[in-house]
């Protein structure tokens, strides 16, 4: 049996006007387009085998959808949301599909268990209801595809009840938690946003097929178009963390070691501790001073403070992964990672229409402590540093001196996903409860000298 998918797509430039209270003209048209998507994808992650139509006037949502190698049913946009329904109808019954279900595709969260749920109810039922918070019908399944006359409009979902037992079909009705949630006012908004970051429920995954980056690759485009086709698309609150690597490549930080031209203090340390000269003037060169140097294996130790304020080996100048045909070669830290974090985030927000934090992420190591850690050399959006103080903990006592790391924890965390042979650059943590900072800045966690107790 073959469970045809038709999402009902408006066209967004005139979609979502009662968030005109909240959202410009361009930013409505943007979520649509974002949700839309997200809804797209969705199912074909998860039913790459059944047939997806989208029903639409709109050129643009046309052209999102072949991308996706989904059918285009056409109509006018006449005759409002029961005629697009029934074009559906028309386009199931054409390709020999024996059931259709039908979606809208401003759900911001679909879940793979309720839409299984949706989908295992027609082996007992000809019509499946998904019910709306308000009484709607956000997900219609039908059996055969023109069980009924479709009722959308207010209380839809008793409408199609009742259209059902007229025509004798058998119904069930479900109201499923995410499933009946759809973005359509000022309150709907709020209400995503603030259960998407729940941090009991928070996320983490990697953005496969990021591909080998050059100079000058826009890295915000290549995130997207990894996020396509893999078939996701990021979500209000989500935070993206890229490896510095990625982002260092793309602003031409590669350069040749013999690049540098040894000084007469790079010659000296360099004999002092057994590492090449041209490698210590470049990792001089990008620092304000010398904290520590001695010689001992692989190739001698050299810490320094970044010029941007980083305590750490080598000036967080590094040789690994640099691809083939790199020997000789140095990739140095972008030359301003907040920056950098900036421009991304302003990419990925324009396409996505919706708050999204950056952190571009660097792995050192530790005082006192063996093992290397991620940590964010530049951040966007998001918060260094949260101070907890006058907050209580979980007991009600008041905090005086908390300062979480925020940015570095989730630095941390997805480093885990980030492994250094497993060519996956970019982490998507989502769920997490945090609050924009617009002049944020990863120098935000460096402890002032004259604070200093241990050098």
């Amino acid at each position: 049996m073959t469970v045809a998918i038709a999402i009902l797509m408006k066209d967004p430039a005139i979609a979502k006007t009662r968030l005109s209270p909240v959202l410009a003209n361009d930013a409505r048209e943007r979520l649509a387009l974002l949700l839309f998507e997200n809804t797209l994808q969705f199912f074909r992650r998860t039913h790459p085998d059944s047939p997806v139509g989208i029903v639409t006037a709109s050129q643009e949502t046309a052209a999102i959808s072949r991308q996706y190698g989904a059918s285009i049913v056409e109509e006018t946009g006449a005759g409002g949301i029961n005629a697009a329904a029934g074009r559906a109808s028309e386009w199931a019954i054409a390709i020999g599909a024996t059931s259709l279900l039908v979606i809208h595709a401003d759900i911001a969260t679909l879940v793979d268990e309720e839409v299984d749920r949706l989908l295992a109810a027609r082996d007992r039922h000809q019509v499946v209801v998904g019910v709306s918070a308000d009484g709607g019908t956000n997900a219609l399944l039908l059996t055969p595809p023109d069980a009924i006359p479709f009722c959308y409009g207010p209380n839809s979902a008793h409408a199609h009840e009742a259209a059902a037992r007229k025509s004798g079909r058998s119904c069930e009705t479900l109201q499923l938690a995410c499933l009946s949630r759809d973005i359509d006012t000022p309150q709907d908004l709020r209400d995503h946003f603030e259960m998407s970051r729940s941090p009991a429920d928070a996320q983490c995954f990697a953005v496969a097929t990021i591909p080998e980056i050059a100079a000058g690759d826009d890295v915000a485009t290549l995130i997207i178009e990894a996020l396509v086709r893999t078939h996701r698309a990021l979500a209000p609150g989500d935070i993206v963390v890229i490896a510095q690597k990625v982002v260092s490549k793309s602003e031409g930080r590669l350069v040749p070691a013999r690049q540098f031209q040894p000084s007469q203090q790079a010659i000296a340390l360099a004999a002092e501790i057994g590492k090449d000269p041209h490698k210590v003037e470049a990792i001089l060169s990008e620092s304000s001073d010398v904290i520590r140097a001695r010689r001992q294996p692989p190739d001698g130790l050299l810490i320094t403070r970044h010029r941007h304020g980083w305590i750490c080996a080598n000036a967080g100048i590094d040789e690994s992964n640099l691809g083939d045909g790199h020997d000789g070669m140095l990739l140095l830290l972008p030359e301003d990672p907040d920056a950098s974090a900036r421009r991304i985030r302003d990419g990925l927000e324009t396409k996505y229409g919706a708050p999204i934090g950056v952190i571009v992420s660097d792995t050192f190591g530790r005082p006192w402590r063996n093992g290397l850690v991620n940590i964010a050399i530049g951040v966007a959006g998001v918060p260094a540093i949260i101070d907890w103080a006058g907050r209580t903990d979980a007991y009600g006592r008041g905090l005086k001196a908390t300062l979480p790391a925020f940015a570095d924890e989730v630095a941390a965390a997805a480093g885990l996903l980030m492994q250094k042979d497993a060519g996956l650059p970019v982490i998507v943590l989502r769920g997490l409860e945090w609050d924009a900072v617009s002049a944020s800045s990863a120098r935000d966690v460096l402890r002032p000298a004259a604070q200093e107790l241990f050098l």
